[in-house]
Order: C-alpha cells, then sequence, then structure tokens
C-alpha cells in the first residue's frame, strides 16, 4: 500500500507537467522562431531605405533595397553597395525622444542597422590598384578602358568633374548614377580618406529592391560596363 499510495503525488505531478508543456510549447517555439529569424536574417539580409536621388534612375527616393552581408569583402566593380559614412559625407539629425526609443528597440532587434542614417549607397567603379580617371566633359576609363555606362541616369554624362585616382589597397572608388545630383568620391577627395571608401566600412551588396511592389526587382548587370577592364 505504501508503494502505491507513494506513486500518487508522482502521477499528478507528471500530469500537472504535461498540461503545463504544451502550453509553454504553443508561446515559447513562436517566440524563439522569430528570435531564429531576426537573427538569422541580420547575418545575411539587411534593408536599407533609399534617401535621396543620387543612385536614379536605378533607385529612387523611396525604394527599400535588400543588402547581403556576407559578401561586403568580395566585391566588383558595378556593385552597388551600402557603406558607412567614412567622412562626414552626410549632414545627420539624430532622432529624440520616442522616435529615438523605436530605433534604439529596432536597431537591438537588429532589424536596423547601428548608426541608421549614417549610411550611402553607391556604385563601386574602382576597386584597389585601379586607375580612374575622368576628364570632365563625360568620359570616364577604369584601367585605360573607357566606359559604356547603361545605368547612368539617361542626360547625365559619366562625369562633369574631372580626376584622375590610382584607388589604394583597401578602400574603393564610388560613384552615384545620377552623376550631377552625388555627392560621391568625386568631392570628397580632400576628406581624410581622399574621396576613397575603406572596404572595412562596406556593409554589403545590394541585390534587389524589395519596396514598394510595383518596383520590386534585382540589381544585377552593373559589371557589364566593366567587362573589358583589364586588372591593374
Amino acid at each position: 500500500m505504501s508503494d502505491r499510495s507513494a506513486s500518487k503525488p508522482q502521477g499528478r505531478s507528471e500530469d500537472k507537467q504535461a498540461a503545463r508543456h504544451p502550453a509553454l510549447g504553443v508561446i515559447g517555439l513562436p517566440v524563439l522562431a522569430l528570435i531564429a529569424i531576426i537573427f538569422a536574417r541580420s547575418l545575411v539580409v539587411q534593408t536599407f531605405v533609399i534617401p535621396s536621388a543620387s543612385m536614379e534612375d536605378t533607385l529612387v527616393d523611396g525604394d527599400r533595397v535588400a543588402v547581403t552581408v556576407y559578401d561586403a569583402d568580395d566585391l566588383e566593380r558595378g556593385d552597388v553597395v551600402v557603406f558607412r559614412d567614412p567622412d562626414h559625407w552626410l549632414t545627420v539629425t539624430e532622432p529624440t525622444g520616442l522616435r529615438a526609443a523605436v530605433q534604439d528597440l529596432l536597431v537591438a532587434l537588429r532589424i536596423l542597422p547601428q548608426d541608421p542614417g549614417h549610411h550611402l549607397i553607391k556604385r563601386v567603379i574602382g576597386l584597389p590598384g585601379d586607375h580612374v580617371v575622368a576628364d570632365g566633359m563625360g568620359t570616364l576609363s577604369v584601367n585605360g578602358v573607357v566606359l559604356d555606362e547603361s545605368y547612368v541616369k539617361v542626360g547625365r554624362s559619366a562625369s562633369d568633374v574631372a580626376f584622375d585616382v590610382v584607388v589604394p589597397e583597401g578602400y574603393i572608388w564610388v560613384m552615384g548614377d545620377n552623376r550631377s545630383n552625388s555627392a560621391d568620391s568625386r568631392y570628397h577627395q580632400d576628406d581624410a580618406h581622399g574621396g576613397f571608401v575603406p572596404i572595412s566600412e562596406v556593409v554589403g551588396v545590394a541585390k534587389a529592391i524589395v519596396w514598394p511592389l510595383d518596383r520590386l526587382g534585382t540589381l544585377t548587370g552593373g559589371d557589364e560596363a566593366f567587362r573589358a577592364v583589364p586588372e591593374p
């Protein structure tokens, strides 16, 4: 009898645990799944909103782009890249109050990148060692080959600004597709990095427009302009 009576409390305890476990599973699994999705997404893809007209007509103000963050150190000429502001290219007004709190939460969840509002998006024109030259009259060349850039905004020349640079190791030279309305590498040659962007500041490569729906599409084909460019 003592064995039977001793076993009853244990059975009731097991029943209670069994009753609790399904509820925990119903609540816990979706939460864990959400955390896993956010974490995995932050390691692979982040989204950024285009804040200006500097990349028209490829990208327009308000477009949201998906950026792969795993290939930030494996860049190619023609890639559209997101990078952290290297030398105060931007003048940013920091949010306050509720907006700041919401932004901090989204950053903590890795939905927004660190320092949102301190990122730029441009096209890679020169890689380390490349000799990039613009004559100021509409001709742009890389390593002696004149580029035919189909992505440049219609009605704009390759560059109205003359320059002659060799990209140092560990850096890239970037330009916007809307050449007459893009404060890119050309306009920051007097900055600390000489207009070059440290590769270490590149967040990733923009692969697609994901919003708005009527502008869904991939960002491919930028490398076509550089097919004939030799290595430096």
